[in-house]
């Protein structure tokens, strides 16, 4: 199956920075009120980008939106993949991981921080009834999988995962855990970060071989 790619892919470097400058101003309207707010017009204004230019690179004000979504949610994957591949490297043991208990809180307050739980599920919504959306989606979210099964295969080499468990498995089971959090999000009494944050390390444990060994 070809890959869709529903963001533009300019090789110019003047033509990248044209397009950043559009998905923050449309990401930025998004955040202050929803898809009601991005109007192509004053998304023009605020960047100084032609009309003309930005229905070249979009298509439509359906296909901006649509790309702001996916450059939003891209970004984070990117990011979340390259810290969680930094840290499990220095890991060697279930034991060293759990001397680290600090740096994973950091971790997971920082992902929240930068993508809450609300806008993941406000951008997953939306990809209700928008195939290319979802199609996007499904791309960066097979990104996240394929970053994290490679961590999980780094723990298995190194004798720390549960043997039962396959390394994608085992990176499907902790993306579900941290997507988890919308559903805390909707909860008439939702439970604070730092308790989330607690159980969700906790339950992380579970996937190693000696679970006791995380001080959670």
């Amino acid at each position: 199956m070809t890959k869709r790619k529903t963001s533009p892919q300019p090789k110019q470097e003047r033509a990248k920075e044209t397009i950043e400058q559009v998905l923050q101003a449309t990401d930025e309207a998004l955040r202050d009120g929803g898809e009601a707010s991005v109007r192509i017009q004053d998304i023009s204004q605020s960047t100084g980008v032609s009309v003309g230019s930005i229905y070249h690179h979009f298509g439509d004000r359906d296909g901006l939106i649509r790309a702001a979504y996916v450059h939003r949610f891209e970004a984070n994957v990117k990011e979340d993949i390259r810290r969680a591949k930094n840290f499990m490297e220095r890991m060697h043991s279930v034991e060293e991981i759990g001397q680290h208990y600090d740096e994973m809180i950091e971790f997971l307050n920082n992902h929240f921080l930068m993508f809450p739980a609300r806008e993941q599920a406000n951008v997953l919504g939306n990809t209700a009834g928008r195939p290319l959306l979802r199609d996007a989606i499904i791309e960066v979210q097979n990104e996240l999988t394929d970053g994290f099964t490679e961590v999980m295969q780094l723990l298995q080499d190194r004798k720390m995962l549960k043997p039962h468990l396959t390394p994608r498995a085992a990176a499907v089971m902790a993306l579900g855990m941290l997507h988890g959090r919308i559903v805390a999000e909707f909860d008439r009494t939702p439970v604070s970060d730092q308790e989330w944050n607690q159980a969700m390390l906790s339950a992380f444990g579970g996937l190693f071989i000696i679970d006791d060994q995380l001080n959670v």
